[in-house]
């Protein structure tokens, strides 16, 4: 009977990702990585790792006959087919290190939530997306969530709203001038607009962090305002007009008659 260290290294990286993901689900830091509509679908992959585990666990132990006949590979590969069952070479030490390398960061790294300093670095996009520049009044008109925005006396910005109202305002500035707001997010300032006009945003997980990308809108404020402060802000006040001379954009800016800090919510991104 022969010890396969190979298929047991196997076998405990297929234990440690099925634990690792039930891990983050049981903690509810699931939603730090993905949108919570795949949730589904990692908790089938935590099932295919652990099926996985109880197969590969019936290759760790192997008889001599199947360690040195080929008759006995199958089309997922033989038990003696890395060699000797009792030795791990260097290349596949290099593979297995970056397979469990995830499992590492994962295990013993803190996790810290996307912020400012990340938004700067991924980039600001300050325009609208191209499909609502070239909008017409039938448009308007049929879109519900734009109803429902220009008949409320108050926007207020909430996560299951937040990327339709920020999209739709964007596209339409001059159809919410002068209209109430009400949003909270975390100030950014870099070096276009929010140079003068800080940014406040929030990031939208469309899938993954790894997609992850920031949305928002400027701030004007008359005193000090918020542009100074560090952090999760919210703010209260009206939408206005900025109008760029040099390339003709007008976009939305927040006009702030009232702001107060507030401490990072539990849930800072926002799904659309």
């Amino acid at each position: 009977m022969y010890f396969h260290t190979q298929q047991a290294i196997k076998a405990i990286i297929l234990l440690l990702f099925c634990g690792f993901i039930f891990m983050l689900h049981h903690s509810g830091e699931i939603i730090k990585f993905i949108n919570p509509q795949y949730e589904i679908f990692s908790q089938i992959a935590s099932v295919i790792f652990l099926f996985l585990f109880f197969i590969q666990v019936q290759r760790i132990f192997i008889s001599r006959e199947l360690a040195e006949d080929h008759d006995y590979c199958t089309i997922l590969g033989c038990n003696h087919e890395d060699g000797d069952p009792g030795r791990v070479s260097i290349k596949n030490i290099l593979i297995y290190s970056v397979v469990i390398l995830p499992l590492v960061t994962g295990l013993f790294l803190p996790y810290k939530e996307l912020g400012a300093a990340e938004a700067v670095k991924r980039g600001i996009c300050y325009t609208p997306n191209h499909e609502h520049v070239n909008h017409s009044e039938e448009m308007v008109t049929s879109d519900e969530t734009l109803i429902e925005m220009t008949e409320s006396p108050v926007l207020v910005l909430e996560n299951f709203n937040f990327s339709a109202y920020v999209s739709n305002i964007l596209a339409y500035p001059e159809m919410f001038h002068g209209k109430p707001i009400q949003m909270e997010g975390f100030i950014i300032s870099d070096g276009a607009y929010s140079q003068d006009y800080p940014l406040l945003a929030r990031f939208l997980v469309t899938h993954c962090v790894a997609d992850a990308h920031v949305a928002g809108l400027l701030l004007s404020s008359k005193d000090e305002g918020p542009g100074g402060a560090d952090g999760w802000v919210k703010v209260d006040g009206e939408i206005n007009i900025l109008r760029n001379n040099t390339n003709d954009d007008i976009l939305p800016i927040i006009l702030v008659h009232g702001w107060q800090r507030i401490e990072e919510p539990a849930q800072p991104y926002i799904y659309p």
